[in-house]
């Protein structure tokens, strides 16, 4: 019996996963043109495309890949590359690496807030730029321990960042759309509202993803309920903060910012966020780590679960795929 055929839109880079995957479907590889998918995709169990700047699985593709199953992309997300949407419709499965991407953003997250807290990246900055000994040039620093965090979207990059900082703090506290009161229970936390978290928590995580409907959640309210010395921290989508709001409000109080992304990418030159000890600043990394390429790996468990009956751990739902940020 002969084996199903899964179109790559790329060359599967792990060859431990690719004969993985081969035990399931045969593999063919070609270049991510989109009139060339097009024309190769009639008789194809799978599409699996990678992240460009064209949508790749459009409904035309869908349409005339009539024997399509199973559809996805090798980076955390779908929309960008993926109309997903049209793709359930049709009830196909929709995947994506998301999974490996948990822990890596989980532990650059706590990177960040342990920086800002401890105050690391300034004495780097400091002894790096010729200040001999700045030790008692900022007030005294704090630590994680017991701290209440209070964390923004919980789906897979919350949920790992949630279950990492339960080994420095017992006191989460989570706003979710998605997450009732008693699962958030179940899982030791307290479910707020979004207010409430800028109110009541000391380090607050924004973790969601961007949508029409989340931009600019993130209000001038929201930072004037901060504590003070409080720390905001962003690995989500810049958009989905109001960033004058954000930099008045680092200017006019005693806040902290920790922030990956930003609303406008490349961060302009003149950006003062750029002269201010109270906020730290990476280029939208928190997603580099070498782990990450362990994507194909989840790719060929991903695979293997669907050829084998078994839910895929990143299948998208109607509901989830309405709140996935672009990638």
């Amino acid at each position: 019996m002969s084996k199903p055929k899964i179109l790559f839109a790329c060359t599967i880079a792990d060859v431990d996963a690719k004969a993985r995957i081969s035990n399931y479907a045969d593999i063919i590889e070609m270049d991510k043109d989109p009139d060339a998918i097009l024309q190769h995709i009639p008789g194809k169990a799978g599409l699996i495309v990678p992240y460009t700047p064209d949508k790749l699985v459009t409904r035309e593709v869908i349409d005339r890949g009539t024997d399509l199953q199973l559809v996805g992309t090798t980076y955390g997300g779908v929309r960008q590359n993926v109309d997903e949407e049209y793709a359930l419709e049709k009830g196909l499965t929709v995947i994506h690496t998301g999974p490996s991407r948990q822990r890596p953003m989980a532990e650059y997250t706590l990177a960040l807030v342990l920086s800002s807290l401890l105050q690391i990246h300034n004495y780097h900055h400091d002894m790096r730029n010729g200040e001999a000994w700045p030790r008692f040039k900022y007030p005294r620093t704090r630590i994680l321990h017991q701290r209440t965090v209070g964390i923004i979207g919980m789906g897979m990059i919350g949920r790992a960042i949630a279950e990492l900082f339960k080994c420095f703090t017992s006191d989460i506290r989570v706003f979710s759309r998605h997450l009732s009161d008693a699962e958030a229970n179940a899982q030791g936390m307290q479910k707020l509202s979004l207010e409430e978290i800028f109110k009541q928590c000391e380090v607050i995580i924004l973790a969601g993803g961007y949508t029409p409907e989340t931009h600019h959640m993130i209000k001038k309210c929201h930072f004037d309920a901060m504590q003070e010395n409080g720390l905001f921290v962003n690995i989500a989508r810049g958009q989905m903060v109001d960033e004058q709001a954000m930099i008045e409000a680092v200017q006019t109080r005693s806040i902290y910012l920790a922030l990956d992304v930003f609303e406008s990418e490349p961060l302009s030159a003149d950006s003062s966020l750029r002269n201010n000890d109270r906020v730290l600043l990476t280029p939208h990394r928190a997603n580099n780590a070498i782990e990450f390429e362990q994507r194909w790996q989840c790719l060929a468990d991903e695979i293997e679960r669907f050829f084998t009956g078994k839910p895929p751990e990143s299948a998208l739902t109607p509901d989830r795929a309405k709140v996935m940020s672009s990638s």
